[in-house]
């Protein structure tokens, strides 16, 4: 699993996605989804929470079960198995240790 500082962190995916933090996208480690920022605020949630949340935590659409089904599911990093290995640790200027999804691979992906 990449660790890494969140200066390295912001500064990887701006270089990524763009300064416009709302186009940044993350990869569901659990069913493999990607969202952007902006979906969460599409639909109401807390854009502070796309890096630690699927989608279909918010979109009323998923389950655990519908890995295939494109809605996304109910996975979290915070839960008990966190982000499956699949994910990145971010140190925080206080040195807390935050496990996130990962970076999609490209603002183009969907």
């Amino acid at each position: 699993m990449n660790k890494q500082t969140l200066a390295e962190w912001l500064e990887e995916g701006e270089n990524t996605f763009g300064s416009h933090k709302l186009k940044w996208r993350f990869k569901c480690p659990a069913c493999g989804h990607e969202a952007s920022i902006e979906d969460f605020v599409e639909h109401g949630a807390d854009p502070n929470e796309a890096h630690q949340k699927c989608i279909g935590r918010v979109n009323g659409k998923g389950t655990k079960h519908q890995k295939d089904e494109g809605f996304g599911c109910n996975w979290a990093a915070y839960g008990l198995f966190g982000t499956l290995g699949n994910g990145r640790l971010v140190i925080a200027d206080d040195g807390k240790e935050i496990e996130v999804f990962d970076f999609a691979k490209s603002k183009e992906a969907v």
